[in-house]
């Protein structure tokens, strides 16, 4: 199985497990929608993303995920200079 979340980049619009049953993102549904604001990379490699501040696109609620919740990426963001990891 590919990990998806490795080539998250912000702007990209992402499928997302819900793990929170008790938030108000929580829905009838396993997942929720969110677009990738800001990719929060690990203590050993910065470059390798773990954390990813989200926003729900249902409800417009800001929220950090784990990198292991991202199940696919829906639609990707154009690669321009501000968003390229040259």
């Amino acid at each position: 199985m590919k990990n998806d979340f490795l080539s998250v980049q912000p702007g990209d619009y992402v499928a997302i497990k819900n793990t929170h049953k008790f938030s108000s993102s929580s829905l009838e549904g396993d997942y929720w929608l969110g677009k990738i604001i800001d990719c929060i990379g690990g203590a050993r490699n910065p470059n390798s993303w773990t954390l990813f501040q989200v926003m729900n696109i249902d409800n417009g609620e800001i929220t950090i995920v784990n990198a292991d919740t991202i199940e696919k990426i829906m639609a990707r963001a154009p690669i321009t200079k501000e968003n390229s990891q040259i």
